[in-house]
């Protein structure tokens, strides 16, 4: 067996392990690495059926859309068709803020999260419209919004702006932006089976997003009602890829020569020019920073640019190490479940520094035996993880916390106080667990 195939052999017993110890319902997972690349599913792709993930089940990536965004804009910028530091009304003249600062918007500014427009609220998930011209009304209804702050002054994260440059795309192109990511960003980079469209997802591939619950007494996944689509919103959030395209797409930044015709997305001074920090946020590792479209930072002495990604029922992560010629992609459809803590494992495998085993969230664990069993036979399990050893298990009083609230929001609220009782036991000095508990408490007994 050669030094890869050993390599991802334990890569599949680490995924595999991942998927089987956390309450989660599917995961997939694509990665570059110098010697080959490995696309695998794990888990079930809908929890009413019970079908299984595999390497070409099409999850709903949300945030990690940008990246590809801010490759579009780069590719225009390059052709001299926009100018990065011009004002987007430039390219799209109905663009109009209520203060009148509109043409202090820039391109740039967009791109960074640096542009002082505000953050979406209500993405109306759940009164889709899916005609091409959502996406210019919503534009157009930005009329009635303001800047928070001074362009270029601060970070402050904007799935409104990334909206406002899918529109840039569209009115510089002369397509829509759904066409014009299909046959400039999609295509180029082979990625045959990935779209910003819903409705050329076959539905046989399709995951399902699923939310935390407790059905028919079962602590875990709960398929969601609410499926997270509005094309409107396709700039920021509805980029649908597998495993395999996912492979594909890091190809084109990592090993252009590789790529699907020979060459990457951009020229290689745009690409730095992308992935060139503009702001220092300090979440360290791959976080660090914020550039165009991509977070900027480090990990394990490597530079890294990465996007996250959260919307109803899903999860994504995509981490680049380009000295390495690493890239991890991550796709989960639940929202409950850190992706974390399996992307440092994986990581730190391929560069061998890792042990090949991922740390189980105490928090979810403890949950499962509570709900099922009550909060004695928990306690009394923590107990026994203490004496053998807390090592393996990734342990914060927050995590309790993060279970509670989307439990109680998801018409749980019996089961999210037990979840708070809990964590409360184990982390008694905890004054937010005591605060949320208290809040809990009164929203049952108003």
């Amino acid at each position: 067996m050669s030094r890869h195939d050993r390599a991802m052999e334990r890569l599949d017993a680490l995924l595999a392990g991942f998927a089987a110890q956390e309450p989660l319902p599917g995961l997939a997972v694509g990665i570059v690495a110098p010697d080959g690349v490995f696309a695998r599913g794990y888990g079930i792709r809908d929890a009413g059926t019970g079908e299984p993930v595999d390497e070409h089940t099409l999850f709903h990536l949300a945030s990690v859309s940008k990246p590809l965004v801010a490759t579009a804009v780069m590719q225009l910028a390059e052709q001299g068709r926009l100018n990065l530091d011009a004002p987007a009304s430039d390219c799209v003249p109905y663009f109009k803020l209520a203060d009148g600062r509109e043409r202090e918007v820039t391109i740039r500014d967009l791109l960074s999260h640096t542009s002082g427009m505000p953050d979406e609220e209500d993405f109306q998930w759940d009164s889709p419209e899916d005609d091409e011209g959502s996406l210019e009304r919503y534009v157009r209804a930005l009329a009635a919004r303001s800047l928070d702050r001074n362009p270029g002054e601060e970070h402050a994260y904007s799935n409104i702006g990334f909206e406002l440059l899918g529109d840039v795309i569209a009115k510089v192109s002369g397509m829509s932006f759904e066409a014009y990511m299909r046959e400039h960003v999609l295509r180029p980079a082979g990625m045959e089976e990935s779209t910003f469209l819903l409705a050329e997802v076959p539905a046989s591939q399709l995951a399902a997003p699923h939310i935390l619950g407790v059905p028919e007494g079962r602590y875990g996944p709960q398929k969601s009602l609410v499926f997270p689509y509005h094309r409107a919103h396709g700039p920021s959030s509805t980029l649908y890829m597998n495993a395999v395209d996912s492979c594909r797409l890091m190809l084109a930044y990592l090993k252009p020569e590789q790529a699907a015709e020979g060459k990457g997305l951009l020229e290689e001074g745009s690409q730095g020019e992308m992935w060139g920090t503009r702001v220092g946020l300090g979440y360290g590792d791959w976080l660090d920073g914020i550039a165009l479209g991509w977070f900027t930072g480090a990990y394990q002495g490597r530079r890294a640019v990465s996007h996250t990604g959260q919307d109803t029922g899903f999860r994504s992560y995509l981490v680049l190490l380009p000295e390495a010629g690493l890239g991890v992609t991550l796709m989960m459809n639940g929202d409950y479940v850190g992706l974390k803590v399996l992307m440092k494992g994986i990581l730190d495998l391929l560069l061998g520094e890792g042990t090949g085993e991922v740390q189980r969230n105490l928090a979810h664990y403890l949950t499962g035996i509570a709900l099922s069993g009550g909060i004695d036979a928990a306690w009394d399990e923590y107990r026994q993880i203490l004496h053998d050893g807390v090592e393996r298990y990734a342990v914060s009083a927050d995590d309790f916390s993060y279970i509670a609230y989307p439990l109680e929001e998801n018409g749980y609220a019996g089961e999210a106080l037990q979840v708070l009782e809990l964590g409360l036991r184990l982390f008694p000095e905890s004054e937010h667990l005591r605060e949320r508990l208290r809040d809990s408490v009164q929203k049952m007994n108003p």
